[in-house]
């Protein structure tokens, strides 16, 4: 299939593969550069190499495959269900719904079509991003699927994250008011604190436990539910999530990760996990409190970062 897009004023001056790595993420870098390679890129309707420079309306067309599912990890847990609802315990790198090339590598394309027994009426009640491990929410029946998003775009939805991040906070526990918009021009889509249009952002934090000298475990607690809300703002604060690249570099660092991933024995992902939620159930109005322990690789970086202080 033909793919063509236009280059953004945000991407001008980057090479065509850092063009296409930052802007098309359901590739990686080598895929991207075996297509240019083998002349199934062109600009403005020329051929052109890896390194050429991109202009601001450059017309970029790809010739491209048909996509084979990436390989995923799909041994989430199933933590509550009853007639009108499921609860699932995620591990990070699963993508909630298709996007890019994971057409069929989805929670919501497992759970409808392959998972026995299936569940072709789930839907979606909440995100989580894909490298964010826990708690996801799925209602069975539209009726509760519309209550459960009033719940939750009102606020009555009480969600509580853990998470490891860098630094001691001071005081131990506090809250964190700071609006938060998307960040303009940015070559890499992301958000930041914005407090002349940015929307109302709050989250209450708790230390739970000093790990070492460089990262702490910490309770976060989400009053609204903007875009990478408690990524930016535990990154706001100092004290970004351990493993969060999209807001611990700056472009052009994170562009050099993507295009040149290195090897690391740390984790692959932001140590960010969707702990509990508690609502109050659409259909038997009694409050529901579902929990979905730490996930295992996060529990695991706690332990070696733990030991490596004593």
């Amino acid at each position: 299939m033909n793919v063509t897009s236009k280059v953004p004023a945000a991407f001008k001056g980057l090479s065509l593969l850092a063009y296409l790595t930052s802007r098309f993420t359901y590739l990686p870098a080598d895929d991207w550069r075996q297509l240019i390679e083998d002349g199934r890129i062109s600009r403005n309707e020329l051929l052109c190499g890896a390194t050429t420079t991109l202009s601001q309306g450059d017309s970029i067309c790809c010739e491209l495959p048909d996509f084979e599912d990436p390989v995923v990890n799909l041994e989430y847990t199933i933590v509550y269900q009853d007639e009108w609802l499921l609860a699932i315990n995620k591990l990070a790198g699963l993508r909630v719904h298709s996007g890019g090339k994971f057409v069929k590598s989805n929670l919501m394309y497992h759970l409808r079509q392959i998972h026995q027994p299936a569940y072709p009426e789930a839907n979606l009640v909440h995100r989580l991003d894909a490298d964010t491990s826990g708690l996801v929410l799925l209602a069975r029946d539209k009726v509760v699927l519309t209550e459960l998003v009033r719940q939750f775009a009102e606020g009555l939805v009480k969600k509580q994250y853990l998470a490891v991040v860098e630094g001691r906070f001071s005081p131990t526990s506090g809250t964190i008011d700071l609006p938060i918009g998307p960040v303009k021009d940015a070559r890499v889509p992301r958000f930041w604190i914005d407090t002349a249009t940015g929307k109302a952002a709050l989250t209450h934090y708790t230390t739970l436990r000093t790990l070492s000298a460089r990262y702490s475990l910490v309770e976060l607690r989400p009053e609204t539910g903007r875009t990478h809300q408690l990524r930016v703002h535990m990154a706001a604060m100092g004290h970004p999530i351990a493993g969060d690249l999209l807001y611990t570099l700056n472009d052009t660092d994170y562009l050099d990760r993507r295009l040149n991933p290195r090897p690391t024995t740390g984790l692959q992902h932001q140590a960010l996990h969707s702990h509990q939620l508690q609502f109050r159930h659409p259909i038997h109005h009694t409050i529901c409190t579902l929990t979905a322990p730490l996930a295992a690789d996060i529990k695991q970086f706690i332990l070696k970062v733990s030991a490596a202080e004593n």
